[in-house]
């Protein structure tokens, strides 16, 4: 009896969770049917994963193209994705490819990074490290912080076709801060530190721990009260 009884309490807490669920995907439902493209790339997301109305992948895709087609470049990323790893269809590398270009060309970030990535390993197209390292920097310009990092650290390390250039690196790591990409902000605090591809500067390296601790990197919470107290500090 007391198992049945909490059956039954489940049930109840359970009813008003979906209620609001149903409530909320027709509110969106009908955004999309006005013709609000970012309630049809979230549409696309509750009918794919069956929140609030019967899963129907099949519709969930037409719908993602119709955000797409309204001006949405997540709805075309969203879809490129889809295509990629073979979600709810079967896999096809070209059409991912061109949706993600699509979406870079609509200025989404995410879309040039998903480009720079299938470029890069061959994902429906040649591979081509030249026209990858393109498109991660198109990703960076669009305001893809996590794209800043990674082009800064291959122009850091010298990885791939890219040579060295400390001062490139900075450079996109400062971008990178600035969108707040808290990796971003502690790279480039150790070029400042160690002075590599700027002048030496352990106030400016500071200050750039104690924004990335306080975007949410721990690690470097710890780095800048070491530096205010001149205490010496490990690589991060």
């Amino acid at each position: 009896m007391r198992y049945a009884g909490l059956v039954l309490v489940l049930s109840l807490a359970a009813a008003p969770l979906a209620a609001q669920e149903e409530a909320a995907t027709s509110a969106t439902l009908a955004r999309c049917n006005a013709g609000v493209a970012g309630a049809c790339v979230r549409l696309a997301q509750l009918l794919a994963q069956g929140i609030g109305i019967s899963a129907d992948p099949a519709r969930a895709m037409r719908v993602s193209l119709q955000a797409c087609d309204l001006g949405a470049p997540e709805g075309c990323t969203q879809l490129g994705r889809w295509y990629q790893r073979g979600l709810y269809v079967g896999s096809d590398p070209g059409r991912a490819l061109a949706l993600f270009r699509r979406a870079c060309d609509a200025m989404d970030p995410e879309g040039c990074q998903a480009a720079a990535s299938a470029y890069e390993n061959g994902e429906g197209i040649v591979a081509s490290l030249e026209t990858a390292l393109s498109f991660a920097q198109r990703a960076c310009d669009a305001g893809g912080g996590r794209a800043c990092l990674q082009l800064g650290e291959r122009y850091e390390l010298g990885v791939g076709p890219t040579f060295r250039n400390e001062g490139r690196a900075a450079a996109l790591y400062q971008r990178g801060c600035d969108l707040e990409e808290a990796n971003s902000c502690v790279r480039l605090g150790t070029m400042y530190h160690e002075g590599r591809g700027v002048g030496q500067d352990d106030d400016r390296a500071r200050d750039l721990y104690r924004r990335a601790c306080d975007i949410g990197n721990n690690a470097a919470c710890h780095l800048f009260p070491l530096l205010r107290d001149g205490l010496p500090i490990g690589r991060p």
